[in-house]
């Protein structure tokens, strides 16, 4: 089971600088700042936004497996 999939267990980041880390070992860095429902998104699967200074970032919740609060 996914432990970061579904909205409650995601606000605690909310607006927090976090690192996520996926299964193909990418590493993102950001501000938390969306979460995106499945049944919003196409594919259905749901995400969380990450915004940076350069950009913002869509991960799907299912490809992460690692979230770090950075402050």
């Amino acid at each position: 089971m996914n432990k970061y999939t579904g909205l409650e267990n995601l606000k605690k980041y909310s607006n927090k600088k976090i690192r996520v880390t996926t299964k193909n070992q990418n590493v993102f860095t950001g501000v938390y700042s969306i979460y995106t429902p499945a049944g919003d998104n196409d594919p259905e699967i749901e995400s969380i936004s990450l915004e940076t200074p350069e950009r913002y970032y869509d991960i799907n919740t299912p490809d992460i497996i690692k979230i770090e609060i950075l402050d």
